[in-house]
């Protein structure tokens, strides 16, 4: 909530025109001053991360200290989503700038298509050291998200946050301070199981005594069904949660937990890269998507809805303490990982290809460093592949077309159910009164109704009308993986 000297409330609007005023009277100068593209650039994801649980954020514990002192540094925006709340969907619009439509990356399984151009091979076309160290098993080199990168180390979830950053020292240990690099480091640690260090976890579980007291799944990195207790069922766990408020608020502090020894192994990689590769280093920090921790009645998943609690994303972007554009502060404007790729390519001053075959539909965040930041832009989302489809309430089809679409504009978000009854195929919320979204407003005669409908039926592509459900391959692979049963 954001207060006045007054006391009396703003809406969020009021706060992002306070906000770019502020930048404009300000930053005259900086919106004139070329800048030298940055040598190194570090792009810092972490796996399922809700952006309300850094203590940055105001969470109650300190799971951030090292993400306190860093975003500290930067430019946060504090309202950015996903938009496709899966991993290998949401990283190709990290890399790319597209929607997932655009990459034809629409399931977890999916490659991205090879018409799309990466940050990554543009980078290594214009002369950058390109390395990635990614510890989620989706993410091989199937994904296509490989593209471009001279190293690109790929871990099953076992892989812990430790030793991520252990491989990504030992590939960055290899490159001299002299080259222009761009470095990809993604954690998966905040990912099912929840499964920290003992020591982490005693820092946020004190003496609880009750079920799942030191972690919650079967094995470190399990996956699918191997990620949920053996006495608990991937269905039962997320969609017909039968444990107390006591356990559940017990198990959303191991997840707290797995966060803070993420933030841990993520110190030693930025404090090793500045003390070896020179203090230069541009970082973009953010996750792929969030985690829903029993909102709507959806526990410890995400990918099946488009609610606030899988879409928020936090962000930030560092610059050296001498760059000309970097700003310390809070953005409340609505922007989307789309916008990560052509961000970076501006900082990096990378050309992109003359002749692209699809639009680049992300933007770049550099104005917002500038002080002249672009008119505020709508946030579409959708939902993924079901693999309990008799579990998602609401959802009639279960292929590509029947897939839950959102579209956020200020304050406002609306839900589309395809193929729902008329008083259930939409949901309308304002996110400044309702962040949690458990009030419905939706009705034909609201007044915002038409216009955020409109803008959604015109996101859609032709595509989207595609029958596409997961082939008897897909789901064979899935259950390999235990994602579904």
């Amino acid at each position: 909530m954001y207060r006045c000297l007054s006391g009396k409330r703003m809406s969020r609007s009021v706060v992002c025109g306070l906000f770019l005023l502020s930048l404009v009277a300000g930053c005259d100068s900086d919106r004139r001053q070329p800048f030298a593209r940055a040598r190194h650039v570090l792009l810092l994801t972490v796996d399922t991360l809700r952006p309300d649980y850094l203590s940055f954020n105001g969470y109650g514990q300190p799971t951030t200290p090292f993400l306190d002192q860093l975003l500290q540094e930067g430019l946060y925006f504090e309202q950015a989503v996903t938009p496709l709340p899966r991993t290998t969907q949401a990283l190709a619009s990290v890399l790319s700038g597209c929607y997932p439509h655009t990459t034809k990356v629409r399931s977890l399984l999916d490659c991205m298509s090879p018409e799309v151009v990466s940050i990554a091979q543009m980078a290594r076309q214009d002369g950058y050291r390109t390395i990635a160290v990614v510890s989620n098993c989706m993410l091989g080199p199937q994904s296509g998200l490989n593209r471009g990168f001279e190293v690109y180390d790929q871990a099953p979830d076992i892989r812990n946050a430790r030793l991520t950053t252990d491989a990504a020292i030992k590939h960055l240990s290899t490159l001299k301070s002299d080259q222009p690099i761009f470095a990809w480091v993604h954690y998966i640690d905040p990912h099912m199981p929840y499964y920290s260090p003992l020591p982490v976890v005693k820092q946020f579980v004190g003496d609880y005594q009750g079920p799942y007291a030191k972690h919650f799944g079967q094995v470190p990195g399990g996956l699918g069904r191997l990620a949920y207790p053996k006495d608990l069922s991937k269905r039962l766990a997320v969609f017909h949660n039968p444990l107390s408020d006591e356990v559940n608020a017990h198990i959303r502090r191991l997840y707290a937990a797995d966060i803070r020894f993420t933030d841990d192994s993520m110190a030693r990689l930025v404090d090793w890269m500045r003390a070896n590769l020179g203090d230069d280093w541009v970082i973009l920090f953010t996750a792929d998507h969030g985690e829903s921790l029993g909102e709507h009645d959806f526990y410890y998943d995400h990918g099946d809805y488009v609610y606030q609690a899988s879409l928020r994303v936090p962000l930030g972007i560092i610059l050296p303490a001498d760059h000309p554009l970097r700003r310390v502060g809070r953005c409340p404007e609505l922007v989307s990982l789309i916008d990560v790729m052509p961000t970076l390519a501006e900082l990096m001053d990378l050309p992109l290809p003359a002749k692209l075959p699809y639009e680049l539909e992300g933007r770049s965040l550099v104005p917002y460093l500038r002080g002249a930041a672009p008119a505020p832009r709508p946030a579409f989302a959708e939902s993924d592949d079901s693999f309990f489809p008799g579990d998602v309430r609401r959802r009639v089809h279960f292929n590509v077309a029947g897939r839950f679409r959102s579209v956020t504009q200020g304050d406002w978000k609306l839900i589309w159910t395809p193929g729902q009854i008329d008083y259930l195929e939409y949901e309308l919320y304002n996110l400044a009164d309702d962040p949690h979204e458990t009030r419905n407003l939706y009705a034909p005669s609201h007044p915002r109704a038409p216009e955020l409908n409109k803008l959604l039926r015109g996101w859609l592509r032709a595509t989207d009308d595609a029958t596409r459900t997961p082939t008897e391959q897909d789901l064979e692979a899935l259950r390999s993986l235990g994602y579904v049963e």
